[in-house]
């Protein structure tokens, strides 16, 4: 399948590692000018260089700017410098790393603000920001957003409460920018072995030397220790599977595709509906 992004312009938040760094590893695998983003420039001098070694890409097709997505003004100048750099933009990729696994209890009203702050109101600033390029011809916003949403965790209240809000923004814009050509979803990952999931794994040592199984359970983290996820397939995939999803999503062979959810989570949501 072609996904014809020869010649697109596409920004990726937070895309120095993980999830982000993927997401843009593919889309300049298959031709968009992207710009990755981060909090630290060596980060992004080391991920230029390790997506231009895996795709063969030409150095000019990889840009980088620091964007603190803590800062309000810092999100906005950096999306618009970004843009200006490119040219236009036909593909925004959203995407924040997670809250601190916390219970109601021990959660206080500044820990719900500071959530809220960081993994919600970013992304609407950096979308405000992008809007107005992005209906100049018609693009995509595809937002990277944890799988579990849809299926609350236990001591996971700030995500459980906060992240939702990532679907809602999603859907309604959607709706808003629709005749404007420009689409918005959302593409959510579970089982992905990212580093970030890999150093986690290896932090708690290893079954019937460190603790039993079930202490594990207990604590939540039998799957991290195992490489075992309750899903169909029943196995971890690598962070480039994901990638290509979002590529897919962001470019114009899911043209029709709008308000989705689409999860790469490997059969783990039940759902129906």
């Amino acid at each position: 399948m072609e996904l014809h992004l020869d010649g697109k312009r596409a920004l990726v938040l937070a895309a120095s590692k993980g999830l982000g760094r993927a997401s843009a590893t593919e889309l300049v695998r298959e031709g968009a000018q992207t710009v990755l983003t981060s909090s630290s420039e060596e980060n992004l001098r080391e991920a230029k260089a390790a997506i231009l070694a895996e795709t063969g890409a030409s150095d000019d097709l990889v840009e980088t700017r620091v964007i603190d997505l803590s800062s309000e003004a810092g999100i906005a100048s950096g999306v618009e410098d970004a843009i200006e750099t490119l040219g236009g933009l036909d593909i925004l990729v959203t995407n924040k790393g997670g809250p601190p696994e916390q219970n109601f209890e021990e959660s206080t009203i500044e820990d719900f603000d500071d959530v809220y702050t960081s993994v919600l109101k970013s992304q609407i600033i950096a979308i405000k920001a992008a809007m107005p390029a992005l209906t100049d011809g018609g693009g995509a916003i595809t937002n990277i957003i944890a799988t579990s949403v849809k299926e609350p965790q236990k001591n996971h209240v700030l995500a459980n409460t906060i992240r939702p809000g990532i679907y809602g923004l999603s859907k309604s814009l959607s709706v808003e920018y629709g005749d404007e050509d420009v689409r918005v979803n959302c593409v959510t990952p579970r089982g992905i072995m990212t580093d970030r999931v890999r150093n986690r794994r290896d932090r708690f040592g290893t079954l019937g030397e460190d603790l039993t199984r079930e202490e594990a359970r207990e604590q939540g983290i039998l799957r991290l220790i195992t490489g075992e996820e309750d899903h169909a397939l029943g196995r971890y995939t690598e962070p480039e599977s994901f990638g290509k999803v979002v590529a897919f999503v962001s470019s114009d062979a899911a043209e029709y595709v709008t308000g989705s959810v689409i999860d790469v989570d490997g059969g783990w949501t039940r759902h129906l509906f």
